[in-house]
């Protein structure tokens, strides 16, 4: 088991830690969000054709693909001018 860490060092982390958490949990609401939304518009669009239900989840790929690219290179960005 890992030492605990100096107050120190542990008052200067925390804000990124508790970021980076908040962040962790909001990524894995979106998923299972996404995944439940998805199941529930496939069950709900399954009977009037597959098409409608393929595009929708290639629009949400996309999206998110997007979203995505758009935030490593703001971080990217921001990383340069430390």
């Amino acid at each position: 088991m890992a030492r605990p860490l100096p107050k120190d060092v542990e008052a200067k982390i925390a804000g990124t830690a508790k970021r980076s958490e908040i962040r962790s949990v909001g990524v894995w609401g979106f998923i299972l969000g996404s995944i439940f939304g998805f199941a529930l518009g496939g069950a709900a669009f399954g009977t009037t054709g597959g098409n409608l239900f393929f595009l929708a989840g290639a629009a949400v790929v996309a999206s998110l693909w997007y979203l995505s690219a758009r935030r490593s290179s703001a971080s990217r960005k921001t990383n340069e001018k430390k």
